[in-house]
């Protein structure tokens, strides 16, 4: 059963004044097929997601958040600009906001350390997610950066699922939705957005052999560009190209390997933070996708 009719923005709501707006999605663990169907409904209306809560009066939450991911919802909603509206992906509701709250003025300032230089440089203690832009639902890492550099990182889970979208029957789909958000990450929005059309046709039930012929031709694109590779050198690289592999090789109905738990995830994504650049931290992240909908509640 495809996820056209899993949702529509329609002006029953009363959004039209939003239309020239980039709505800010957010996502839940267990929000995995709201969001796609989110995704197609903004596509079909041209909509454009917002990449920053700053840059719109919209925020669509998708999913049932947990009490941590609901909280940290609530301090980017009230955060936003307006007039803003909050909408549900289930009942698209919209929400008046209230006031802004008072700015904090007891926040830590930087601390100071040397660098491998011995120069004093700021170190910042930088949390990313649980609520950014093709970020991995319900994931939170909390990073110590020393200019651009993180030097230490921490992962914690802080909503899950209990139970995954991305089923035995859905490999393909689930790699180019994992390519999706890498491919948008990297700035290349154009072909996050060819791989999310892919992804959905796949989830709608077209023929494997008919994807297949149109997805060779975009994995070749993808995989030579120049840009692209010097921007996930190294490790997101690799990410990069067995992802390309993998669906390939769903779409020819041979096996392909698992996602990572995120058990293996929370063990593997410190280190691979440690040293990179902040812009490249979210690239890792992104590279390996973790599901926290396949993680049980509790």
């Amino acid at each position: 059963m495809g996820l056209r009719r899993s949702v529509g923005l329609g002006r029953s709501v009363g959004l039209g004044r939003f239309a020239a707006r980039r709505p800010f999605v957010v996502s839940a663990a267990d929000g995995t097929r709201d969001r796609l169907a989110i995704e197609r409904a903004l596509r079909g209306r041209r909509w454009r997601p917002a990449v920053s809560p700053t840059e719109t009066g919209m925020l669509v939450v998708c999913g049932n958040p947990g009490p941590a991911l609901a909280e940290a919802i609530g301090v980017v909603w009230r955060d936003m600009p307006e007039p803003r509206v909050r909408v549900s992906a289930s009942d698209l509701e919209g929400v008046a906001g209230g006031p802004r709250p008072a700015l904090d003025l007891d926040a830590d300032m930087a601390d100071r350390a040397e660098d491998r230089d011995g120069l004093k440089l700021d170190v910042l203690h930088v949390p990313l997610g649980p609520v950014l832009s093709y970020w991995p639902a319900g994931l939170r890492a909390d990073l110590t950066l020393q200019g651009d550099v993180v030097q230490e990182a921490e992962v914690t889970a802080v909503d899950t699922g209990g139970g995954t979208f991305w089923t035995e029957g859905r490999q393909a789909a689930s790699r180019l939705d994992s390519l999706s958000r890498l491919l948008h990450v990297a700035g290349w929005e154009a072909a996050g957005e060819r791989a999310a059309v892919l992804r959905d046709d796949a989830l709608d039930g077209a023929a494997d052999d008919a994807l297949a012929r149109r997805f060779a031709p975009f994995a070749r694109k993808v995989g030579r560009s120049r840009t692209l590779a010097w921007m996930t050198r190294g490790f997101v690289k690799d990410r990069l190209d067995g992802l390309l592999r993998d669906i390939g090789a769903a779409l020819e109905g041979r096996l392909v390997r698992p996602r990572e738990t995120w058990d293996e995830a929370a063990v593997v994504l410190p280190v691979l933070l440690s040293g990179a650049e902040l812009a490249q931290a979210r690239l890792i992240v992104a590279s390996l996708d973790p599901d926290l909908g396949a993680v049980g509640d509790g």
